[in-house]
């Protein structure tokens, strides 16, 4: 999946309702996910709510990716600016 910056933008913002929560996905509050992946790496991904579920979606489908776990961790200031040095994009974050 290729996007342009601003269908980038628009896909990764657009509105969207939980799978499971059947809520609307919260795009204002920035928070810090970790991921641990079945495969055994480990991630944490910096974004909103639904830019973090939208990337989750790209990254089942590109890179096959399956959770085996995922809680919010602390959003640390450098993850903060990271976020915003990106255009408010959602980031990725590997763990060693």
């Amino acid at each position: 999946m290729e996007l342009k910056d601003a269908e980038y933008q628009e896909w990764f913002n657009e509105p969207c309702i939980g799978h499971w929560s059947k809520e609307p996905l919260d795009n204002k509050k920035v928070l810090c996910e970790y991921w641990s992946l079945k495969d055994g790496t480990n991630v944490r991904v910096v974004g909103t709510e639904l830019q973090c579920y939208r990337l989750y979606e790209v990254q089942i489908l590109k890179e096959g990716w399956q959770l085996s776990g995922s809680w919010i961790d602390e959003l640390l200031p450098e993850y903060l600016d990271a976020y915003k040095d990106n255009n408010k994009k959602p980031i990725i974050i590997n763990l060693k």
